[in-house]
């Protein structure tokens, strides 16, 4: 039996990509219930980018949510979503360190790019690698399996 509407390949990437989101989720949550429900506020250093910090934390709380969400509907927009959340959080993650680091960037940038690699990149990559596309042509792929 064909599984034309599965969007990922096998139930570890579903798996896989669940927990990525749900960290990822739990992460940005922390920021949206500490601004909404506690009041806390950005520290003074980053009142230039106040707005444009706020804004997209926000943004990619709800597109993490929504790709969560995509998820399970089986929807390959799922994949839309996933891509331009990460590379939001790419954004944010740059924006982050720049503010925190801005004059010692020469010493911790390597550690930020070789966390921002393990934790974002490599798993994005290896989702969008366990997409499942069906077949074009039914008959080539009479006997082939792939479950």
């Amino acid at each position: 039996m064909l599984h034309d509407e599965r969007i990922l390949k096998n139930k570890f990437a579903y798996f896989f990509t669940i927990v990525f989101l749900l960290g990822w989720i739990i992460y940005y949550s922390v920021f949206a219930i500490n601004i909404l429900l506690r009041g806390y506020r950005l520290a003074e250093k980053y009142v230039k980018f106040r707005s444009f910090a706020y804004f997209f934390n926000f943004i990619v709380f709800i597109l993490l949510i929504v790709t969560f969400i995509h998820i399970f509907k089986e929807s390959k927009k799922m994949f839309t979503y996933l891509n331009v959340t990460s590379f939001l959080i790419v954004i944010l993650g740059f924006l982050s360190f720049y503010m925190n680091y801005g004059g010692l960037w020469k010493t911790y940038i390597n550690s930020f790019l070789i966390t921002l690699f393990i934790f974002l990149i490599v798993p994005t990559l290896l989702i969008n690698y366990f997409r499942h596309t069906p077949a074009k042509n039914e008959m080539e792929d009479i006997g082939k399996h792939n479950d």
